[in-house]
């Protein structure tokens, strides 16, 4: 038989769950590849770029006709660093023995880098007894380093690296996510370059209504649907924020540009 004390508990439990409504499981608006062939308005914003290290090209032996690397390896096992303002945006896995490295599983993403930020691209030969620096090169952000093509740098040392610092790759939807809850719905999170973002959409606004039907009324299943079945064409949503201020918008699928720290990484 259940002690009392469980018995109380449990009780207990249910009602501070019953007390402030059950959570369910969030609910995203499907973040996907743009449409082939649409134009993507608006464009890549300014201050978030597309950064990833193409590859390198390094010399068989140091400017000093050392080996690069300590263990004796017939070649180095570099790994990549991106540094935007001191603090390591990304690092590849080191690549052994190889003077062509291509870094294939790098993370590849977005990143909101501000203008005239000091960038640092680092190549180092990665072994267990010393790192040695192939590359070291440092930069400032401007409009005229940022290009689809890869940069071409040149190393003291003699190697070369092919940086990526692009415009901001493109995703396409709503961008937002939603809680839904006992009788209604929230916004929980919302992507800051997006359709839902640029309505300045905010966490913790409250869906009241879809193209006029109460969120309250809605079934399970219903709001997701509702929303997503009219993203093409646009979705009327009302919303309340905290100080109980209703207001309409009106989504329509568009270009996303979401950054690594919004959870969206590219192949």
């Amino acid at each position: 038989m259940m002690s009392l004390a469980l018995r109380l508990a449990g009780a207990a439990l249910f009602s501070a769950v019953a007390a402030c409504g059950a959570v369910l499981p969030e609910v995203a608006s499907p973040v996907k590849p743009p449409p082939t062939g649409k134009d993507l308005e608006p464009g890549p914003p300014a201050g978030v770029y597309f950064v990833a290290v193409a590859g390198a090209e390094i010399p068989e032996k140091t400017r000093d006709g050392r080996a690069w690397d300590a263990l004796g390896g017939a070649a180095p096992d570099p790994v990549a660093r991106v540094l935007v303002d001191d603090v390591e945006i990304l690092k590849t896995p080191a690549q052994p023995d190889t003077l062509r490295p291509t870094w294939p599983d790098q993370t590849r993403a977005n990143y909101r880098i501000r203008p005239g930020a000091h960038l640092r691209v680092e190549v180092w030969d990665s072994n267990a007894l010393v790192n040695q620096p192939i590359c070291l090169h440092d930069f400032h952000v401007t409009p005229k380093r940022v290009d689809t093509e890869p940069m071409d740098i040149r190393c003291p040392s003699g190697a070369r690296v092919r940086l990526i610092l692009a415009p901001a790759r493109p995703r396409w939807g709503l961008g937002l996510a939603y809680e839904l809850r006992t009788g209604g719905a929230a916004v929980s999170r919302v992507f800051r370059e997006s359709p839902a973002g640029r309505e300045k959409l905010a966490s913790g606004d409250e869906i009241v209504a879809v193209a006029g039907a109460p969120v309250a009324k809605m079934k399970q299943g219903e709001l997701q649907s509702a929303i997503n079945s009219r993203a093409v064409e646009g979705v009327e949503l009302l919303l309340g924020d905290a100080s109980g201020t209703e207001r309409k918008v009106t989504l329509k699928e568009g270009p996303i540009y979401p950054s690594i720290d919004e959870g969206i990484t590219f192949e």
